[in-house]
């Protein structure tokens, strides 16, 4: 069943669904949904959680009933699947539709879907989920929208930001979700219980970091490793959590990726010398090294989320060294 996020959120308190599927362009925005859910899943007896980050190699017997150890006790578990940039392939087309005929009742699924064309929506496994279960597409944030996401996102943290606060935090992260929630998330620290105001808003963005994640993000198109790599190093020691950093790289491989497709920076949001920048860079890149990074971008995402030994902030820097 096809809901919107009000409604998913406001059927989630009512009950629990055996089956959740998330499509969103941003990160931040499929982790708001999931969140929800797993919250609400550990309160009703959800113990354990599995974390699938689909590649065209992965074994899809997970899904299998056939494959699960018996459990004398029953226990109830969750197991997240997360396709980022790719469907589910055959084999995980079929594996998602056999388990839509047949769900184990001790288990809740979740799939995200970030990243994805658009006609996966209406693929045959995505039909099944809908069918099957709760079904949330979130839509892409662009500029015209920005400004209310900041307030619905202000909102959820309690703050009260003036018209011109928002629109100047809209203006400074330019459709960075993640930038823009790292920001509120300190406003709520410096300015709790009381409207925020165009005043509080320049202050609190003149007081970040002596490098920003749009400094990163512009040298890191720019092609200076040795820049970026200072920058990484800054910004790790300032405290910025890898999820922004990694998001910010992501969100340039993924732009390039775009212009490579499209021959033009006509859909992507920025000013103009971001535009230019991403054309530029563009020109000396290959289909293959974006496909690689992504693949890496997964694995480092994987290992922020203890997924894997990795050590996130070096593979960070050694995609920003490799790229």
């Amino acid at each position: 069943m096809k809901l919107s996020k009000a409604h998913f959120i406001k059927d989630l308190e009512t009950k629990l669904g055996p089956i959740y599927s998330f499509f969103a362009e941003e990160s931040i925005q499929i982790s708001e949904l999931t969140d929800e859910v797993i919250k609400r899943a550990k309160s009703a007896g959800f113990e354990d959680k599995q974390t699938h980050i689909i590649t065209k190699d992965t074994d899809w017997n997970f899904l299998s009933s056939e494959n699960e150890n018996f459990d004398l006790f029953g226990s109830k578990k969750i197991v997240e699947v997360k396709l980022i940039g790719t469907g589910p392939g055959n084999k995980g087309s079929k594996a998602i539709k056999d388990y839509c005929l047949d769900a184990d009742e001790n288990k809740l699924l979740i799939i995200s879907a970030e990243r994805l064309e658009k006609k996966q929506q209406t693929s045959a496994w995505a039909k099944a989920l809908d069918d099957s279960g709760i079904f949330v597409v979130e839509p892409p944030v662009n500029k015209s929208s920005m400004p209310g996401w900041i307030k619905t996102k202000a909102l959820s943290l309690n703050l009260n930001l003036d018209v011109q606060a928002i629109q100047l935090l809209s203006e400074k992260t330019e459709g960075n979700l993640l930038a823009a929630s790292h920001e509120l998330m300190k406003l709520s620290l410096l300015f709790s219980e009381q409207e925020i105001s165009l005043e509080n808003m320049e202050k609190s963005i003149s007081n970040s970091s002596k490098f920003g994640i749009f400094d990163l993000s512009n040298s890191f198109l720019e092609g200076n490793r040795k820049r970026t790599v200072r920058i990484i190093e800054t910004l790790r020691a300032e405290g910025t959590q890898p999820p922004l950093v990694l998001w910010a790289l992501s969100k340039e491989i993924n732009n390039l990726y775009k212009v490579l497709e499209q021959g033009t920076t006509k859909n992507i949001w920025g000013p103009r010398y971001y535009l230019d920048l991403l054309s530029k860079r563009s020109n000396g890149i290959s289909y293959s090294k974006i496909k690689n990074s992504l693949k890496d971008i997964a694995e480092i995402d994987a290992a922020i989320k203890g997924l894997s030994d990795k050590n996130p902030w070096q593979s960070i820097r050694d995609l920003a060294l490799d790229f």
